[in-house]
Parts: C-alpha cells; structure tokens; sequence
C-alpha cells in the first residue's frame, strides 16, 4: 500500500491528518470544464467565465476520520493479494509464464 498526500493540516478539533488535494481529471479539457461546470450538483461553478470550486459544495473541504473497522477488513484482503498475485510475478514472472494458477479462497474454484 501506498499513498502520497498533498500536505499535512492540523487543526484543534481534529487534530493531524494529511491533506489530499484533488482535481477533476475525468474533465481535464477547459472546453469541458466549462460544460460541466453548469450541471447541478458538480463541484464547479461558471463565475463570469471564470471555473471555480462551488465553495457550497460537499467537495470544497471534508475531514474523513479513520474507520478502524474498514482497515481491519481491507488490510488482510490487501496483504492476501501481494503475497499470492504481485510477490509471485515481482519473483519469477509466475502469472505471466502461466505457472500459477489463482483460486477463489471462498469456494476453492479458479479465479
């Protein structure tokens, strides 16, 4: 797993946490940008010409807190698919040769 923040924050009521900054790469061209920025509900607005972030909207700024319970179920999910699917090719190009085959741990059929 991995991760590369933008930045850190620290404020007195959450405290640290690392700062994501996104964009919205799926409306990367201007022209487009344009387009969308009218649409109800986007995360941009057409300020005389000008897109901008709707400062109204959900997507201006959010703090998501951790959810143990989610790590706790994705870690050994994640921890699972390095060790029998990237570690085996990383070695010896094992899926790539066809000398590895992957099985369903749930019903013991091949994936």
């Amino acid at each position: 797993m991995g991760a590369s923040p933008d930045g850190c924050v620290t404020c007195t009521c959450h405290g640290t946490g690392i700062c994501e900054i996104k964009c919205p790469h799926s409306k990367q061209e201007e022209a487009n940008l344009r387009l969308c920025a009218g649409e109800q509900g986007f995360c941009l607005v057409n300020d005389g010409g000008t897109v901008k972030l709707d400062r109204r909207h959900a997507y201006y700024h959010q703090r998501i807190v951790r959810d143990v319970d989610l790590w706790d179920n994705i870690i050994p999910r994640v921890e699972s698919f390095f060790r029998l699917c990237l570690l085996p090719e990383v070695l010896g190009q094992q899926l790539t040769k066809g000398k590895f085959q992957l099985q369903d741990d749930q019903k013991g059929e091949k994936a």
